[in-house]
């Protein structure tokens, strides 16, 4: 949160202020290595090699602050990937057990969870008279109205994944019913969900928050359709229809006392098209001026590219607008071929929560022996695989950004150019920046 005192200045006003406080703090100016000569950037941080192939940023950032947030698409069970979940040693973490490690590795991670968790639940409403413990494709069903079972949501949860959007055009597949029973099997497997609300509590926030090394970071969804399905309850909060609210929402956490920072998960754009339209453009500027630090975008079932984005208050924000499948049965190219996109956030010096970096790992969706094991790889730890889906995600998203296959996970990197090609990382060595004391009379959010 903004520090109180400096809220009236404007930007390099408050950096002024910063550095004449840290001049009189022994042995800061000579730990921190700021000048004045150095207004408006002086971050710290080694500049990465100027590149039209990688997205970087500049807000001056404590370096030691940094956390990191793993996000992926999504969640989308076809028939054979619950067929396999309900039969593997595994269950449905064979579907993403290869990734684990990164998930895990995260502060933070986060998904699309694009269908209910709706127990017993038929799909033209009723309860089935005994627990169903296997496929059986009228209780749990694939496209065009999916449910999966409940196991799904400890499954994620044991994976790493922390919250999950529920609001999509999926949502309303086992109707408000529905909608209550996911939420009840989020809330049993203790995974943050926002975009959706239970009938029994209709005053219940759109958004959650979720607390994220040192900050409290809250997370609003929202979808652009429920399917033509009606939403008598008014479950499931609308991207475009209630795109006022939305930016409400998103202004109003961003001013909160005690909230550092704000992401929106759109469900939107056009399903397997690659470039964003125009609505999707519009939102994610319209968010980032409303005060969110991030969108991240789903539902077109490919991947959309991602982008730096200046609000009209001069803070830097970021957008990807789709991340595409994490998990599902949809085999041509372009739908199985994904990422893990990590995002990292900072603390500037002026107490402002940032972001700091991005990073992705280039994914796919391999499927071995036909539908025998279905999972979501790393494509750079595949031995050999997914060459061709990593090719063409490198023509939407820049490979000046591609991370490493595993932990350690850090966004404040710049590629190694001097060796083994695109793929090769370097970690630099960074000045490290220590934090200094509050300033006087001020204190941070809560």
């Amino acid at each position: 949160m903004l520090r109180p005192a400096l809220t009236s200045l404007g930007r390099a006003s408050r950096l002024a202020a910063i550095l004449a406080y840290l001049a009189a703090w022994p042995g800061s100016a000579a730990a921190l290595e700021i000048t004045a000569a150095d207004v408006p950037y002086p971050n710290g941080r080694p500049a990465c090699p100027v590149s039209a192939d990688r997205i970087e940023f500049t807000t001056p950032i404590l370096l030691d602050t940094e956390v990191v947030i793993a996000a992926v698409g999504d969640v989308l069970l076809h028939s054979p990937l619950q067929r396999q979940g309900f039969h593997h040693e595994d269950g449905f973490r064979s579907l993403w057990r290869p990734v684990e490690d990164i998930l895990s590795a995260a502060d933070f991670a986060y998904a699309n969870l694009e269908g209910p968790l709706a127990v017993d639940r038929y799909v033209g409403g009723g309860t089935a008279p005994v627990p169903v413990t296997d496929y059986d494709g009228r209780v749990y069903t694939g496209y065009p109205l999916f449910n999966y079972p409940p196991r799904v949501a400890p499954a994620l949860a044991a994976s790493g994944i922390d919250v999950v959007s529920t609001a999509n055009n999926h949502s309303l597949d086992r109707r408000p019913e529905g909608v209550d029973l996911t939420i009840a099997a989020l809330r049993d497997a203790n995974i943050q969900y926002t975009g959706t609300r239970p009938t029994t509590e209709p005053g219940h926030p759109w958004h959650t928050v979720t607390r994220i090394g040192d900050y409290r970071i809250a997370w609003l969804a929202c979808s652009y359709s429920t399917n033509g399905l009606p939403d008598p309850q008014g479950q499931v909060l609308m991207c475009f229809e209630q795109q006022e609210l939305v930016l409400e929402i998103i202004e109003s956490l961003a001013d909160r006392r005690g909230i550092d920072g704000v992401i929106l998960t759109p469900h939107w754009g056009h399903e397997y098209q690659h470039n964003p339209n125009a609505r999707q453009q519009a939102l994610a500027q319209a968010a980032i001026d409303a005060g969110a630090i991030a969108v991240i975008g789903a539902h077109p079932h490919v991947v959309q590219p991602a982008e730096r984005l200046i609000s009209r208050d001069d803070r830097e924000g970021f957008v990807v607008y789709s991340l595409g499948n994490f998990v599902s049965n949809q085999r041509e190219l372009p739908r199985r071929s994904n990422l893990i996109a990590l995002l990292g956030l900072a603390e500037t010096p002026w107490g402002d929560l940032t972001v700091s970096g991005f990073a992705w790992v280039p994914m796919h969706v391999n499927f071995r022996d036909g539908i025998a094991e279905i999972a979501a790889e790393a494509i750079e730890r595949s031995g050999g695989r997914g060459i061709a889906s990593h090719n063409h995600l490198t023509g939407l998203l820049p490979a000046g950004n591609i991370h490493p296959p595993g932990p350690p996970l850090t966004t404040l990197q710049c590629p190694d150019t001097s060796a083994n090609g695109p793929m090769a990382r370097l970690q630099h060595g960074f000045t490290r920046v220590p934090i200094p004391p509050r300033l006087p009379g001020i204190e941070p959010g809560a």
